[in-house]
């Protein structure tokens, strides 16, 4: 599998869309008179940080490939940057959002997200041989945890 140039930048536009999505409906849906609650901050995160990773993790490997022509090396890199992304964010999410209501779809997120995030990790270490598909997981896995919060905004 060879990831081109177009589908990274596919990946990235996507992301951009979701980010701008977000901020228009954090637009329409704060209170001007009020500040921030925990839950509307951690609401707000959670739309906006998964499609920040993704679209600073597409760029990372067209940027690597600029710098040095180890395709592996490149492609490692990409998983790691990834990786550490995801971690941020899901570590962030579970300690601010530790207290809150926790439904269902929540625990399957978290389920999916920590296997894609062990299978970056065991990329990144070199253990596996699939850096690209890895790294397309790890792409997608923003997309569809933003995808599933916009999914909870708009659910009762």
């Amino acid at each position: 599998m060879n990831l081109s140039e177009e589908v990274l930048m596919g990946i990235a536009a996507v992301s951009v869309t979701l980010i701008g999505f977000s901020g228009v409906v954090t637009a329409l849906g704060r209170k001007q008179d009020k500040s921030w609650s925990r839950p509307e901050a951690i609401q707000l995160f959670a739309l906006v940080a998964p499609s920040i990773v993704t679209l600073t993790s597409a760029f990372v490997p067209i940027g690597g490939h600029l710098v040095t022509e180890n395709s592996d090396f490149v492609w490692r890199f990409s998983n790691a940057f990834c990786f550490f992304g995801h971690l941020f964010g899901v570590t962030y999410f579970i300690r601010m959002g530790s207290g809150l209501p926790v439904r269902f779809s929540h625990k399957v997120g978290l389920t999916c997200t920590f296997s894609v995030m062990a299978i970056l990790l065991v990329s990144t270490l070199g253990l596996g041989e699939w850096y690209q598909f890895t790294f397309l997981l790890g792409l997608l896995l923003g997309i569809g945890v933003s995808v599933h919060n916009f999914y909870l905004l708009l659910s009762p």
